[in-house]
Protein backbone atom coordinates (compact mmCIF):
# COMPACT_ATOMS: atom_id res chain seq x y z
CA UNK A 1 0.00 0.00 0.00
CA UNK A 2 1.44 3.57 -0.50
CA UNK A 3 1.10 6.16 2.07
CA UNK A 4 -0.09 9.29 3.24
CA UNK A 5 1.36 12.30 2.71
CA UNK A 6 3.12 15.43 5.15
CA UNK A 7 -0.31 16.80 5.04
CA UNK A 8 -1.80 14.18 6.22
CA UNK A 9 -5.00 14.76 2.74
CA UNK A 10 -2.62 12.99 0.10
CA UNK A 11 -3.05 9.36 -1.10
CA UNK A 12 -0.72 7.80 -2.73
CA UNK A 13 -1.41 7.57 -6.71
CA UNK A 14 -4.87 8.64 -7.92
CA UNK A 15 -7.55 8.11 -5.84
CA UNK A 16 -11.10 7.17 -7.42
CA UNK A 17 -12.65 9.39 -4.36
CA UNK A 18 -11.74 10.85 -1.17
CA UNK A 19 -13.28 12.55 1.66
CA UNK A 20 -11.18 14.43 4.85
CA UNK A 21 -12.53 14.59 8.30
CA UNK A 22 -11.46 16.81 10.60
CA UNK A 23 -11.80 15.43 14.08
CA UNK A 24 -13.07 16.47 17.53
CA UNK A 25 -11.37 14.28 19.89
CA UNK A 26 -8.47 11.95 19.40
CA UNK A 27 -9.77 8.39 19.05
CA UNK A 28 -7.47 5.81 20.65
CA UNK A 29 -7.04 4.09 17.58
CA UNK A 30 -8.27 3.25 14.03
CA UNK A 31 -10.46 0.86 15.94
CA UNK A 32 -12.19 2.96 17.44
CA UNK A 33 -12.33 4.89 14.17
CA UNK A 34 -14.30 1.98 13.06
CA UNK A 35 -16.75 0.73 15.56
CA UNK A 36 -19.65 2.17 14.07
CA UNK A 37 -19.00 1.11 10.79
CA UNK A 38 -17.36 -2.22 10.79
CA UNK A 39 -17.67 -3.08 14.46
CA UNK A 40 -16.16 -7.02 13.36
CA UNK A 41 -12.98 -5.40 12.18
CA UNK A 42 -12.63 -2.97 14.69
CA UNK A 43 -12.53 -5.65 17.15
CA UNK A 44 -10.60 -7.78 15.33
CA UNK A 45 -7.95 -4.82 16.08
CA UNK A 46 -7.81 -5.40 19.46
CA UNK A 47 -5.90 -2.29 20.48
CA UNK A 48 -3.02 -2.47 17.94
CA UNK A 49 -1.09 0.11 16.89
CA UNK A 50 -2.77 0.52 13.18
CA UNK A 51 -3.10 3.96 11.86
CA UNK A 52 -4.00 2.60 8.12
CA UNK A 53 -6.56 -0.14 7.06
CA UNK A 54 -7.94 -1.28 3.48
CA UNK A 55 -11.41 -2.48 4.07
CA UNK A 56 -14.38 -3.66 1.95
CA UNK A 57 -17.32 -1.93 2.29
CA UNK A 58 -20.38 -2.69 0.29
CA UNK A 59 -18.31 -4.45 -2.18
CA UNK A 60 -15.50 -1.36 -2.40
CA UNK A 61 -12.06 -0.96 -1.06
CA UNK A 62 -11.67 1.55 0.96
CA UNK A 63 -8.59 2.88 2.98
CA UNK A 64 -9.13 4.44 6.49
CA UNK A 65 -6.04 6.97 7.64
CA UNK A 66 -6.00 8.01 10.79
CA UNK A 67 -3.85 11.07 11.67
CA UNK A 68 -3.11 11.67 15.02
CA UNK A 69 -2.29 15.64 14.46
CA UNK A 70 -4.22 18.77 13.08
CA UNK A 71 -4.09 19.03 9.36
CA UNK A 72 -2.43 21.71 7.84
CA UNK A 73 -2.27 22.16 3.72
CA UNK A 74 -2.11 25.21 2.19
CA UNK A 75 -5.33 23.43 -0.11
CA UNK A 76 -6.84 23.34 3.08
CA UNK A 77 -6.74 27.22 3.75
CA UNK A 78 -7.99 27.56 -0.17
CA UNK A 79 -11.13 25.75 0.63
CA UNK A 80 -11.80 27.90 4.09
CA UNK A 81 -11.20 30.94 2.36
CA UNK A 82 -14.13 30.32 -0.46
CA UNK A 83 -16.61 28.80 1.97
CA UNK A 84 -19.70 30.19 2.48
CA UNK A 85 -19.76 29.02 5.96
CA UNK A 86 -15.76 30.36 6.23
CA UNK A 87 -16.31 31.55 10.00
CA UNK A 88 -17.74 28.05 11.17
CA UNK A 89 -15.19 26.39 9.41
CA UNK A 90 -12.14 28.66 10.20
CA UNK A 91 -13.22 27.40 14.06
CA UNK A 92 -13.48 23.96 13.14
CA UNK A 93 -9.83 23.97 11.78
CA UNK A 94 -8.68 25.51 14.79
CA UNK A 95 -10.66 23.11 17.49
CA UNK A 96 -9.65 19.69 15.33
CA UNK A 97 -7.18 17.76 17.11
CA UNK A 98 -6.89 14.75 14.93
CA UNK A 99 -8.05 14.22 10.97
CA UNK A 100 -9.24 10.96 8.97
CA UNK A 101 -8.40 9.97 5.46
CA UNK A 102 -11.12 7.69 3.95
CA UNK A 103 -10.29 7.00 0.25
CA UNK A 104 -11.11 4.61 -2.74
CA UNK A 105 -7.42 3.80 -4.27
CA UNK A 106 -8.27 0.67 -6.04
CA UNK A 107 -9.93 0.64 -9.57
CA UNK A 108 -13.63 0.28 -8.76
CA UNK A 109 -16.54 1.76 -10.26
CA UNK A 110 -16.82 5.52 -9.53
CA UNK A 111 -20.22 5.96 -8.72
CA UNK A 112 -20.37 3.07 -5.75
CA UNK A 113 -16.64 4.74 -4.38
CA UNK A 114 -18.52 7.88 -3.87
CA UNK A 115 -21.48 6.75 -2.76
CA UNK A 116 -19.51 4.63 0.07
CA UNK A 117 -17.02 7.20 0.48
CA UNK A 118 -19.71 10.05 1.24
CA UNK A 119 -21.78 7.79 3.74
CA UNK A 120 -18.73 7.01 5.64
CA UNK A 121 -17.43 10.59 5.37
CA UNK A 122 -20.86 11.32 6.92
CA UNK A 123 -21.18 8.98 9.75
CA UNK A 124 -17.64 10.30 10.98
CA UNK A 125 -18.68 13.56 10.87
CA UNK A 126 -21.78 13.04 12.86
CA UNK A 127 -19.89 10.70 15.30
CA UNK A 128 -16.77 12.70 15.98
CA UNK A 129 -16.28 15.38 13.89
CA UNK A 130 -16.29 19.29 13.55
CA UNK A 131 -15.49 19.69 9.75
CA UNK A 132 -15.55 18.19 6.52
CA UNK A 133 -12.80 18.36 3.47
CA UNK A 134 -13.42 17.07 -0.19
CA UNK A 135 -9.51 17.75 -1.33
CA UNK A 136 -10.23 17.22 -4.71
CA UNK A 137 -13.01 20.08 -5.14
CA UNK A 138 -12.04 22.75 -3.25
CA UNK A 139 -14.63 22.17 -0.86
CA UNK A 140 -14.83 22.64 2.95
CA UNK A 141 -17.50 22.65 5.18
CA UNK A 142 -19.12 22.29 8.65
CA UNK A 143 -19.57 18.64 9.97
CA UNK A 144 -23.90 19.32 10.16
CA UNK A 145 -24.30 20.45 6.78
CA UNK A 146 -22.29 17.63 4.96
CA UNK A 147 -24.41 15.40 7.32
CA UNK A 148 -27.24 16.38 6.68
CA UNK A 149 -27.03 16.77 2.71
CA UNK A 150 -25.63 12.88 2.57
CA UNK A 151 -28.76 12.37 4.29
CA UNK A 152 -30.89 13.64 1.71
CA UNK A 153 -29.30 13.48 -1.49
CA UNK A 154 -25.26 12.05 -1.49
CA UNK A 155 -24.83 13.30 -5.08
CA UNK A 156 -24.49 16.81 -3.87
CA UNK A 157 -21.34 16.20 -1.89
CA UNK A 158 -20.00 14.37 -4.77
CA UNK A 159 -18.39 17.02 -6.41
CA UNK A 160 -18.48 21.08 -5.52
CA UNK A 161 -19.96 24.06 -7.19
CA UNK A 162 -18.97 27.90 -6.57
CA UNK A 163 -21.28 30.97 -7.51
CA UNK A 164 -19.90 34.52 -7.51
CA UNK A 165 -21.21 37.64 -9.47
CA UNK A 166 -19.27 37.75 -12.86
CA UNK A 167 -19.96 41.70 -13.30
CA UNK A 168 -22.79 44.24 -13.22
CA UNK A 169 -25.00 41.82 -15.20
CA UNK A 170 -24.27 38.53 -14.82
CA UNK A 171 -23.64 35.56 -12.54
CA UNK A 172 -21.39 32.62 -12.80
CA UNK A 173 -21.82 28.94 -11.13
CA UNK A 174 -18.84 26.56 -11.88
CA UNK A 175 -18.67 22.93 -10.49
CA UNK A 176 -15.13 21.79 -9.37
CA UNK A 177 -14.33 17.75 -9.09
CA UNK A 178 -15.85 16.37 -11.91
CA UNK A 179 -12.33 15.44 -13.64
CA UNK A 180 -12.77 12.28 -10.87
CA UNK A 181 -15.96 11.28 -12.64
CA UNK A 182 -13.82 11.58 -16.28
CA UNK A 183 -16.00 14.39 -16.71
CA UNK A 184 -15.09 18.13 -17.58
CA UNK A 185 -17.05 20.48 -15.04
CA UNK A 186 -19.85 22.83 -15.70
CA UNK A 187 -20.00 26.44 -16.09
CA UNK A 188 -23.38 28.67 -16.31
CA UNK A 189 -23.52 31.88 -16.62
CA UNK A 190 -26.78 33.82 -16.40
CA UNK A 191 -28.03 37.49 -16.47
CA UNK A 192 -31.40 36.32 -14.95
CA UNK A 193 -30.16 34.18 -11.84
CA UNK A 194 -28.63 35.87 -8.96
CA UNK A 195 -25.53 33.83 -7.64
CA UNK A 196 -27.23 31.65 -5.06
CA UNK A 197 -29.61 30.83 -7.47
CA UNK A 198 -27.14 29.62 -10.22
CA UNK A 199 -25.22 27.96 -7.03
CA UNK A 200 -28.69 26.25 -6.67
CA UNK A 201 -29.88 25.30 -10.14
CA UNK A 202 -26.21 23.99 -11.63
CA UNK A 203 -25.76 21.79 -8.62
CA UNK A 204 -29.20 20.40 -8.87
CA UNK A 205 -28.81 19.84 -12.67
CA UNK A 206 -24.92 18.00 -12.11
CA UNK A 207 -26.31 16.02 -8.96
CA UNK A 208 -29.40 14.50 -11.31
CA UNK A 209 -27.21 13.26 -13.96
CA UNK A 210 -24.53 11.86 -11.48
CA UNK A 211 -27.36 9.96 -9.80
CA UNK A 212 -28.25 8.34 -13.13
CA UNK A 213 -24.73 6.93 -13.18
CA UNK A 214 -23.85 9.46 -15.75
CA UNK A 215 -21.59 12.08 -16.95
CA UNK A 216 -22.30 15.51 -18.07
CA UNK A 217 -21.46 14.99 -21.78
CA UNK A 218 -21.51 17.51 -24.44
CA UNK A 219 -24.78 17.91 -26.27
CA UNK A 220 -26.59 16.69 -23.13
CA UNK A 221 -30.62 18.17 -22.27
CA UNK A 222 -30.75 19.18 -18.85
CA UNK A 223 -33.17 21.69 -17.04
CA UNK A 224 -31.44 24.28 -15.20
CA UNK A 225 -33.60 26.28 -13.04
CA UNK A 226 -37.04 24.85 -15.05
CA UNK A 227 -35.06 26.25 -18.53
CA UNK A 228 -34.33 23.35 -21.05
CA UNK A 229 -30.77 23.89 -21.67
CA UNK A 230 -27.63 21.92 -23.70
CA UNK A 231 -24.19 21.00 -22.32
CA UNK A 232 -21.90 22.62 -25.06
CA UNK A 233 -17.90 22.95 -24.67
CA UNK A 234 -16.93 26.12 -23.75
CA UNK A 235 -13.97 28.38 -22.13
CA UNK A 236 -13.99 28.19 -18.40
CA UNK A 237 -13.55 31.19 -16.66
CA UNK A 238 -11.94 29.71 -13.74
CA UNK A 239 -9.16 28.81 -16.37
CA UNK A 240 -9.83 25.40 -16.31
CA UNK A 241 -8.66 23.42 -19.72
CA UNK A 242 -11.86 21.52 -20.34
CA UNK A 243 -15.56 22.89 -19.54
CA UNK A 244 -18.89 22.63 -20.62
CA UNK A 245 -21.39 25.40 -21.07
CA UNK A 246 -24.95 25.57 -19.96
CA UNK A 247 -26.69 27.76 -22.97
CA UNK A 248 -30.60 27.74 -23.61
CA UNK A 249 -29.87 28.00 -27.27
CA UNK A 250 -27.25 27.82 -29.77
CA UNK A 251 -24.55 30.25 -30.21
CA UNK A 252 -24.85 32.97 -33.42
CA UNK A 253 -23.21 31.17 -36.46
CA UNK A 254 -19.26 32.15 -36.22
CA UNK A 255 -19.48 33.36 -32.51
CA UNK A 256 -16.54 31.68 -30.74
CA UNK A 257 -15.54 31.97 -27.05
CA UNK A 258 -13.90 35.19 -25.53
CA UNK A 259 -9.79 34.21 -25.92
CA UNK A 260 -8.01 34.95 -22.46
CA UNK A 261 -7.67 33.55 -18.61
CA UNK A 262 -8.31 35.34 -16.13
CA UNK A 263 -7.36 35.07 -12.24
CA UNK A 264 -8.83 32.43 -9.95
CA UNK A 265 -12.07 34.17 -9.18
CA UNK A 266 -13.11 34.81 -5.11
CA UNK A 267 -16.14 33.44 -4.49
CA UNK A 268 -19.30 33.72 -2.59
CA UNK A 269 -17.43 37.25 -1.32
CA UNK A 270 -14.13 35.71 0.22
CA UNK A 271 -11.82 37.86 0.36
Amino acid sequence: MTGTGADGAQTGGQSVARIVILLRTLPAGIGEVLAPVAPSVAQSLHGAPVSRIEVTVNGVPVTFHLRSEPLRARELDYAVAQSPLKELVSEAVALHVAHIVVSVEAPTDVFDAHHVVSQLGAAFAQENGLAVWLPDADLATTDVMYVGEVSERPALNWFHTMAARLDETASIAHTIGLGRFGAPDVQLVSSVLAPAEAHAALRDAVAGILEARRVPEAGDSVQVAGVASVLTPGQSRLGMPVVLDVVTAPPPDGEAPSAGRGPRRRWFGGR
